[in-house]
């Protein structure tokens, strides 16, 4: 599953060279079988668990350990499936966004991104963990820079140097964990951990630190987002619909594995970063949505409410209590459905009207049917509205902060439903209730190779607002990874 596409990626290049034409369906070919082997290997893995291989069969704590448990296996499940509908996606977009010469390379840079993200989802070593932040890390930002524009440019310039100090601080908490345990290996850094708290507790709290602050510049973290804006805006559309739908969730998968795995819940919830955690989070949550609310272009609206979005999860994690972390397991795979699916609606309405800023959106409804009631359920989703996607993850945050005695983050989460409302409803009533000009209706004039992902998604979400129970077993299985008697 991680060898098959990193050897297609450096095939791409080959093909690019012959025929650039062939490199979306190579791609596309290469995704798909990706996501076979995904969800067979989830087949497997769910009724019993876990599933591990040693690299170069090097037992641990010497070689590097692969370990496939249901928390993996629902997240390769879930990237591989957005990358599938994504690829799907990019097969008209790129066209019209990355020229015919770099095509190639844009698909290289893909299928190497999908690489490090599930390879960081399976390793079980915190320096290999390193590697896939890294190798993900790039080739992100190669596919933001991927249209060359003078804004593609600065933006892709400055997630790269603060994606390098992210990485920095995670290299140097990986390192202090290293100089106390003696071990890479997950497992037994958290055995050892145990007693090097007892010696050296401000070294182990240091690194808690330390990988708070690296892996909440990579998550775009308040006030450590400063990147994600640029970077989302400026990137082709498929390629945002990746970064803020699967990109920052990888990292926060991994910073969740290893607070809770390396260090465990009580080690987070009895010290000063839980609460730290629950600070950040929060005013990620209000100044997200404020920041959004004053964006008139539809992508950097999006790009910070996903700033806002990030903040549910870390508060979910803050909270440290069964409710929350399965909040913020749950947001972390709605978030998926939902922002991809914006994303791709933006790309939709630029394809067909060339219209970016929101102000002009009025008719829309009327010559864009179809888009515009994907973009309104994934709308009414984000606010929370029930029998929709979002409500879900809600209830199960404010369920989580009442069991952690934070009545107040109860109050957050209803606001923040509100600060969500105030800049997704007007654009939905623009486009369905105030005409410029009376148009006459038809449907929407987009490929169906754009338009079939997005209603998909728009479909999942949906299903697992009126039917939430086979995804809240998948997450329950998740979580009783992270703490054991869940």
């Amino acid at each position: 599953m991680v060898l098959f596409p990193l050897i297609c990626a450096f095939l791409m290049p080959i093909l690019a060279h012959f025929k650039k034409e062939a490199c979306s369906i190579f791609t596309l070919v290469v995704v798909g079988t990706v996501l076979l082997i995904a969800a067979y290997l989830t087949i497997i893995v769910l009724p019993k668990w876990p599933y591990t291989f040693q690299i170069g069969h090097w037992t641990a704590p010497w070689g590097i350990e692969l370990v496939l448990d249901p928390l993996s296996a629902l997240m390769v499940l879930t990237i591989s499936a957005f990358c599938f509908l994504i690829a799907i996606y990019s097969l008209r977009t790129i066209r019209m966004e990355v020229p015919l010469e770099k095509a190639g390379w844009y698909y290289t840079a893909y299928l190497l991104l999908l690489t490090g993200m599930l390879g960081l989802m399976v390793t079980n070593d915190i320096f290999n963990m390193y590697v896939m932040i890294e190798i993900t890390g790039i080739c992100a930002v190669a596919l933001v820079l991927a249209r060359g524009t003078k804004e593609a440019t600065e933006a892709s310039l400055k997630y790269l140097l603060l994606a390098v100090i992210g990485s920095g601080f995670i290299l140097f908490a990986i390192g202090f964990l290293y100089s106390v345990t003696g071990n890479l290996n997950i497992s037994y850094v958290a055995v050892e951990l145990t007693l090097a708290n007892e010696h050296y507790p401000y070294l182990v709290w240091t690194a808690m630190g330390f990988f708070l602050v690296g892996f909440g510049i990579k998550a775009a973290l308040f006030p450590l987002h400063l990147w994600l804006p640029d970077a989302h805006s400026s990137a082709p559309y498929a390629s945002s619909a990746l970064l803020s739908g699967l990109v920052v969730k990888v990292y926060i998968i991994s910073m969740i594995r290893i607070f809770y795995l390396v260090f465990g819940p009580e080690m987070l919830t009895g010290t000063p970063m839980g609460t730290l955690i629950l600070v950040l989070s929060s005013l990620a949550i209000v100044g997200g949505s404020f920041f959004a609310y004053t964006q008139l272009n539809l992508k950097r609206r999006l790009a910070y409410s996903t700033v806002a979005q990030v903040g549910y999860i870390f508060l979910g994690l803050g909270l440290g209590t069964s409710w929350g972390l399965t909040a913020a397991l749950l947001h972390i795979i709605i978030h998926a459905f939902m922002k991809v699916g914006l994303f791709m609606v933006a790309g939709t309405v630029y394809f067909q009207t060339g219209k970016k800023n929101v102000l002009y959106f009025s008719g829309l409804g009327r010559i864009m049917p179809v888009s515009m009631g994907a973009f309104t359920i994934a709308s009414l989703s984000m606010i929370g509205i029930p029998l929709f996607g979002g409500f879900l993850s809600k209830y199960a945050l404010a369920q989580g902060s009442m069991q952690a005695g934070g009545y107040g983050f109860v109050v957050l989460v209803v606001l923040s439903g509100l600060l969500n409302a105030s800049y997704y409803l007007p654009i939905v009533w623009q486009a369905f209730f105030t005409e410029e000009k009376r148009e006459t209706f038809h449907l929407d004039l987009v490929p169906m190779s754009m338009m079939a992902p997005v209603l998909i998604i728009t479909a999942g979400l949906l299903y697992f607002g009126v039917t939430p129970g086979g995804m809240m077993a998948m997450i329950d299985k998740a979580a009783s990874v992270l703490m054991p008697g869940f």
